[in-house]
């Protein structure tokens, strides 16, 4: 079960002209952070200077046809500031910060596949941007698109306009209550938050991060507070067998598993107690 990790903005800023001058035009600064502390400041023309720029053509979907911009591949852009950095495991989402404050979020294995452009230029236009999205707004100074036929935002893939930042995040940044901190990699509590985060936070919080389909699990209370451990490890495994629910079986984890899922909960309980 994945995590739903991509948001998308619908409006921003409305202008009053069709197509108008980027907001910073050649003076564009692009912010790279990384966990939230500054690492870099760059210009576009910087930018220019240090990585190799491409015209390239996309169908966007935005505005409904074929556009040519002038980009830098965001995997260039990505080497050239962070290194081998923001593919290490460490940051496991980047986030793309525009005008407005509203942040894009995407998976760093996706954004490591071919595809992903940082657009700068309308080329289609002699002076600034087609306006985008319903109430037509610049997408300048850069723009996230892509050009593989199923780089959508459908599956996950983010086209933010107006960025301004772009920001590496580890897990723990985005979900601090249910990261279980201190907790030794190796342990079978870290395994069962592992197996929690594959499988379990698409639908289930913990206190209240994650998802809003299911209950949350420590949330007023802890789920070991009130079942057993015995039909905890059954309902996770044969939800099925017990009730009509959306909840998938999970027939593949093994008993083994199941208890790390359990230590993981009664390691939830416990911190929780701790901190009230």
């Amino acid at each position: 079960m994945n995590i739903p990790l991509i948001f998308f903005r619908a409006v921003v800023v409305l202008f009053p002209l069709f197509f108008i001058k980027p907001a910073l035009g050649a003076d564009s600064v692009l912010e790279f952070r990384a966990s939230g502390s500054l690492v870099n400041k760059i210009s576009l023309a910087e930018l220019k200077d240090k990585i190799k720029s491409h015209e390239i053509n996309v169908f966007n979907s935005i505005v409904g046809k074929e556009k040519k911009y002038e980009a830098f591949s965001i995997k260039d852009i990505l080497n050239f500031v962070y290194r081998s950095q923001w593919t290490s495991g460490k940051y496991s989402d980047i986030a793309f910060t525009a005008l407005d404050g509203y942040a894009a979020l995407s998976q760093s294995v996706k954004l490591n596949e071919e595809g992903g452009f940082l657009a700068f230029r309308d080329v289609d236009v002699n002076d600034g941007w087609e306006l985008v999205g319903k109430k037509k707004v610049d997408p300048g100074p850069f723009f996230l698109v892509w050009t593989g036929k199923f780089q959508t935002t459908d599956n996950a893939f983010p086209w933010p306009w107006q960025v301004i930042q772009i920001n590496l995040l580890r897990f723990e940044d985005q979900y601090p209550a249910v990261f279980p901190t201190g907790v030794k990699l190796n342990s079978s509590t870290y395994r069962g938050f592992s197996t929690f985060r594959k499988r379990c936070l698409h639908c289930h919080s913990m206190d209240r991060m994650g998802g809003k389909v299911g209950p949350d699990l420590n949330a007023p209370q802890s789920i070991v507070a009130y079942r057993s451990k015995h039909m905890i490890k059954e309902i996770i495994k044969h939800s099925s067998k017990y009730r009509y629910t959306n909840m998938p079986d999970h027939n593949d984890l093994s008993d083994s598993d199941l208890d790390d899922l359990y230590n993981y909960f009664q390691f939830q309980m416990t911190r929780k107690t701790k901190h009230h």
